[in-house]
């Protein structure tokens, strides 16, 4: 979600209330609209967005993949790869935000700090019956 909100310049699901609701559509595979244009780590964002959290990377192996990108083989460093990476790292930050397809102002009931939600509520067991049922 730090790749996402990084490449979008907005926080992800700031336009809805972080509720129940969200945590329900986020378990079943809900995942914010992948920004146009954006680089290489594309593909690790996907790979930590897994439904099955374990194929998702560990954060080991997010800062190996990450490192490689910054380090060559070789032990060049990044500001010695070849033209054709740095052309699409510039193209992509000099590339215009599209927030026309974001809400810059976050929904009210948009939380940005860990909470607990309450899992025994009758709220999440309508949800699971209607779910059930379909």
């Amino acid at each position: 979600m730090i790749m996402w909100e990084f490449t979008s310049g907005v926080p992800p699901f700031n336009n809805r209330a972080h509720d129940l609701q969200l945590s329900l559509s986020i378990c079943k595979g809900e995942r914010p609209e992948i920004i146009e244009n954006t680089p290489q780590c594309l593909d690790l964002m996907k790979k930590c967005w897994n439904e099955d959290s374990l194929k998702r990377p560990s954060s080991d192996e997010v800062f190996d993949i990450i490192e490689k990108w910054i380090i060559l083989p070789n032990g060049k460093k990044a500001e010695d790869t070849d033209d054709e990476l740095k052309c699409n790292v510039m193209e992509f930050i000099n590339a215009p935000i599209g927030h026309n397809n974001f809400a810059t102002k976050s929904h009210s009931q948009a939380y940005y700090t860990n909470r607990l939600h309450n899992f025994t509520s009758k709220e999440l067991n309508e949800i699971l019956e209607s779910d059930l049922s379909l």
